[in-house]
């Protein structure tokens, strides 16, 4: 008798123990949203009129973001928000400027709800 109620405390013990690795481990995988920065100080203003913003993890699209300023220019810094789980992603912006020129920039980085993932334009 005390030998099965010792078997059934193990069993729930290891359920228990089971279930909660899996709760965590879907909590540290679950989306959440993403600040990814892209820094256009080195640029003059009003020199950049349009950003086409693209991010992606492994390949696969995460977010896409096609902005036009107009005569006006983009302003210093860009936030885009991203909802997706923390972790690498590839970031790459084209800057179109008003005399019709376009520069592309690439980067890698870590994208974390914590701390905004900061892209240098050059």
């Amino acid at each position: 008798m005390v030998r099965e109620r010792g078997g059934i405390l193990l069993r729930v013990g290891f359920v228990a123990v089971l279930g909660g690795g899996l709760m965590l481990w879907s909590h540290l995988r679950k989306p959440r949203d993403c600040t990814v920065e892209l820094d256009l100080t080195r640029a003059l203003p009003g020199e950049v009129v349009e950003v086409d913003l693209i991010i992606r993890r492994g390949g696969k699209l995460l977010e896409r973001s096609d902005l036009r300023y107009g005569t006006s220019g983009a302003p210093s810094t860009l936030r885009l928000l991203v909802h997706a789980a923390p972790g690498e992603g590839d970031v790459e912006a084209t800057l179109l400027h008003a005399d019709g020129t376009a520069r592309r920039t690439q980067e890698h980085v870590t994208l974390s709800a914590a701390v905004p993932a900061r892209v240098l334009a050059r």
